[in-house]
């Protein structure tokens, strides 16, 4: 009987993981001090200066990944995350192992998640203007007509925490339930592929070959 065949690929660049991990860090940290702003003031001189470093760390990590989503290669492009008829089917198979707790198999993909990919892409937006609300309260800025940025600020910290939440038991899920080792993936950049040997259908004379190469045009075309 013939073996699966187990390929290592690598599918992070090295510039898309630095995003990412500065991006993590600068986050929670944010979260972490503009947590001690809000509920314990007393303690707000000690953290704001970690605020406002873990701030601009954000915004060079986030106008980075911006300018790889436009000119990067590979899966850093935008079009990677703009969801399209293939990603939006696979995208409820991975809901559906979601709700019933992994007894329904993950779907195999490239690189982004199909569920999470227009996700990170709404993600960016709230990122954006959280660090322009966030700018325009440090210059005393408190309105903008009738909106309260004060008001959008504390909407923003609390999306972006269940964003949080939500996203690192998503991909400690996905290493358990699956394959593709993708805590793993975001560190060095591989994630790895079964490929299962090829099923002859009743009366099909050859057997029918899906290579890696057609899953990674598959998951950046939409088709």
């Amino acid at each position: 009987m013939q073996q699966p065949e187990i390929r290592r690929q690598q599918v992070w660049s090295k510039t898309l993981r630095l995003c990412h991990w500065g991006m993590t860090l600068s986050v929670l940290t944010l979260l972490f001090t503009g947590w001690l702003i809000a509920w314990a003031p007393e303690k707000a001189d000690r953290v704001n200066d970690a605020h406002f470093v873990a701030a601009a760390i954000l915004i060079a990590a986030i106008s980075i990944r911006c300018w790889l989503a436009l000119f990067g290669q590979g899966s850093d492009l935008l079009k990677n995350l703009l969801p399209g008829h293939h990603q939006l089917h696979q995208g409820w198979k991975v809901l559906r192992a979601y709700l019933s707790l992994g007894k329904i198999p993950l779907p195999k993909w490239y690189a982004h998640n199909p569920l999470w990919a227009p996700i990170y892409l709404l993600l960016f937006v709230v990122l954006l203007l959280q660090i322009a609300s966030g700018l325009l309260l440090l210059n005393q800025i408190t309105l903008i007509g009738s909106l309260s940025l004060h008001q959008m600020h504390v909407f923003g910290f609390q999306t972006i925490a269940l964003f949080t939440l939500l996203h690192i038991a998503a991909s400690f899920f996905h290493d358990a339930k699956g394959s593709g080792s993708d805590v793993s993936a975001m560190i060095n950049g591989h994630r790895i592929f079964i490929i299962e040997p090829p099923q002859n259908k009743p009366g099909d004379s050859k057997p029918v070959i899906v290579p890696l190469d057609n899953l990674h045009k598959s998951s950046s075309t939409g088709k």
